[in-house]
């Protein structure tokens, strides 16, 4: 067998067994996919009641400014009346007043309600508050053995990529560029066996020539059809 062929073999053997990991990995990370969305859930609870409170105050601040521009307008009523002497003027102004008064005193009960309501929303945010604190300690256990199992995986995946990297650190650069490109594109093997005068891969059959070239070591060949890279599965001399 041809020397790069072997080396290439063992390249992918050791990007299996990095992929293994990976995957290990994956899993892990939708085991705390159900996890994550009860916390979601508790966080959002919790953003909408603050969003509810902050709309509150603004209501309730809102009502307090406009009842704060009425009271300055009736004190400026009150102060025309002292000082009008036209009886019709001064009735007038009475009006004015009697009516600005029942229109304040109906701001100031929406005020009320606002501040009470406010009060209500502020009592909702603690709830969902400790909510979250509770759905956060009773995950807190179960997310800790997942962070030390995902240390443990990391571990091993960063060790299988080290000797990944050596593996392909004995090949030629061009040899190594060539199947870094095909597994990029392949889902399946890069390097496959010769199976009787087939590719191994997808069963387009391979020239006699090829055959014999391959599994007397002479070259680095590919199938015309795929373009997986073969390896003799058979002895030299065999057809």
């Amino acid at each position: 067998m041809h020397p790069d062929l072997v080396k290439l073999i063992d390249l992918q053997a050791k990007d299996t067994e990095v992929a293994a990991w990976e995957q290990r990995l994956a899993e892990l990370k939708s085991e705390t996919a159900g996890l994550d969305e009860v916390l979601k859930r508790a966080g959002d609870l919790l953003e909408k009641a603050r969003q509810a409170v902050a709309d509150g105050q603004r209501r309730r601040d809102e009502l307090e400014t406009k009842i704060d521009s009425y009271r300055i307008l009736q004190d400026r009523r009150r102060l025309r009346l002292e000082q009008v002497r036209n009886p019709k003027d001064a009735s007038t102004l009475m009006t004015e007043l009697d009516l600005a008064q029942s229109v304040m005193a109906n701001e100031e009960n929406d005020w009320v309600r606002s501040a009470e309501t406010v009060v209500q929303l502020e009592t909702k945010v603690k709830d969902a508050e400790r909510n979250l604190e509770a759905v956060e300690a009773a995950q807190g256990p179960e997310r800790a053995l997942v962070a030390a199992r995902r240390a443990v995986l990391e571990a091993d995946r960063d060790a299988a990529l080290r000797e990944r990297e050596a593996s392909a650190a004995n090949l030629g650069k061009a040899v190594r560029n060539h199947y870094d490109r095909l597994r990029r594109t392949r889902s399946s093997d890069v390097v496959v066996p010769l199976v009787g005068g087939t590719c191994g891969s997808c069963h387009t059959a391979i020239p006699m020539n090829r055959r014999s070239q391959i599994r007397a070591g002479h070259v680095v060949d590919a199938c015309e059809g795929c373009g997986a890279i073969l390896y003799p599965s058979e002895p030299a001399g065999s057809t």
